[in-house]
């Protein structure tokens, strides 16, 4: 089981690692723009904390993507007490930001989803031996 956790996200990781790049690129010039946006969008409660996870963050991308990461909105929802359709509002509006790059951001989303999921179970089993 720990082969497959470790496989299934090293066949993720590429595609997400190459996904953030070619987003990254091609919005590279609305990059405070779309950090702004994303971040006044966000819940009142922690609009300040996800613009300095952006532009913080090597790759704000996967950073504004937090809400979508099943571990985020866990966090969002259980630490920070947001409610869920304070979570579900921001996330519609991410994506409406995003525009017509938002089947890539919805792709970033799922690898990484898969990625961390797969990271959690892997380290489940490798250190519940």
């Amino acid at each position: 089981m720990p082969k497959l956790g470790a496989e299934t996200r090293l066949l993720s990781f590429f595609p997400w690692i190459g996904a953030i790049v070619y987003l990254s690129m091609k919005l590279k010039k609305n990059k405070y723009e779309l950090i702004l946006k994303i971040s006044l969008s966000a819940p009142k409660s922690f609009s300040t904390r996800s613009r300095m996870m952006m532009e913080s963050n090597l790759s704000w991308i996967a950073a504004s993507c937090f809400p979508f990461y099943w571990f985020g909105k866990a966090m969002l929802k259980y630490a920070w007490r947001i409610p869920e359709s304070e979570i579900n509002n921001w996330k519609k509006s991410i994506l409406d930001i995003f525009g017509s790059w938002r089947v890539w951001y919805k792709l970033i989303a799922f690898f990484g989803n898969i990625i961390f999921t797969s990271l959690i179970v892997f380290s489940i089993f490798f250190w519940g031996r």
